[in-house]
């Protein structure tokens, strides 16, 4: 009789596991498909792609088309990476002529209308000398503005709403929130930049990447190169800069990424002055990328006070 009772509650234990196992798989089969029903948002890279999911939170898949730690000026795209991004709900990119794979992306697809340009509501500079823009003289790099970066995150907004409305409430708490830490470092910046002399508002960078930030309090960035961070500058520009540098007693020569440019370093030892770093958003390790937009254009303006004011 005992060895029955045993038995019986072997067996009643034995399918109260299974039931409570079977429960627990259940659930969480049923939590990844909430997981794989949200909808799916392609970014071009990490600005835009920092940008979105401070609008979505967790109400939307975010993926990056380009890594952290690529250069984007240089990145193009396979034919499987099309297939992949074109399913997306919706496509985010920087726009400003940055992208070159854009046009690639929208012909393979039949849904024109998931692709948003950030670059549609700015008022765009020009790459070229005598200022005028065109679409081949046009600098990419609009979200080195937080005025800028403001207005893209109101588009995201927008277009996010118009695809999940019933999360309205949700998107518009983020957006208000971070249009409110915006706003409170683009201040900053005015407010710590104002006092300095109009014969040293010149900072001299690597590749001409902060015209949209000079323009926002009115300084004056010298490039050694062009747009991209890839362009080689001739003996003769070196020598201009050079002499441009010893001229006005600049101190400091910027550079961004991973690495000080030869360029950078060059032009420092013959110009007795020191390089420091400005972050453009593009080619970020790992620790850069987890600081964020805010805190690197902090470290931005920590690093051009150091320059002027010392």
């Amino acid at each position: 009789m005992k060895h029955k009772k045993t038995n019986l509650l072997a067996v009643f234990l034995i399918f109260g596991f299974i039931f409570l196992f079977g429960g627990c798989q259940k659930e969480n089969i049923s939590k990844k498909e909430d997981s794989s029903n949200k909808k799916l948002i392609y970014t071009s890279f990490f600005p835009v792609e920092e940008l979105t999911k401070r609008i979505v939170g967790d109400k939307f898949i975010v993926k990056s088309i380009i890594d952290k730690s690529q250069e984007p000026h240089s990145f193009e795209l396979k034919t499987e990476d099309i297939k992949n991004i074109i399913k997306a709900d919706l496509v985010i990119y920087n726009g400003a002529s940055m992208e070159t794979f854009i046009d690639d992306l929208k012909n393979s697809s039949d849904n024109k209308e998931k692709f948003v340009d950030l670059s549609k509501n700015l008022t765009l500079l020009s790459s070229a000398k005598d200022g005028k823009v065109s679409k081949d003289k046009v600098n990419p790099h609009t979200w080195l503005s937080i005025k800028n970066a403001i207005t893209e995150l109101e588009d995201i907004y927008e277009k996010v709403v118009e695809i999940d409305p019933k999360n309205k409430n949700f998107y518009k708490k983020n957006l208000d929130e971070n249009i409110a830490k915006f706003k409170q470092l683009d201040k900053k910046f005015a407010d710590e930049l104002k006092n300095v002399d109009e014969n040293k508002r010149y900072f001299v960078v690597s590749h001409a990447a902060f015209n949209y930030l000079a323009d926002d309090y009115n300084l004056k960035q010298v490039a050694v190169t062009g747009i991209s961070p890839e362009d080689e500058p001739s003996a003769k520009q070196l020598k201009t800069i050079a002499d441009f540098v010893k001229k006005h007693n600049i101190s400091t020569i910027f550079f961004e990424g991973k690495a000080t440019p030869k360029v950078a370093e060059t032009l420092a030892k013959s110009t007795n002055t020191k390089t420091s770093t400005l972050y453009t958003m593009e080619n970020l390790t790992k620790e850069e990328a987890e600081m964020g937009y805010l805190k690197l254009m902090e470290k931005n303006l920590e690093a051009l006070k150091e320059s002027f004011y010392e």
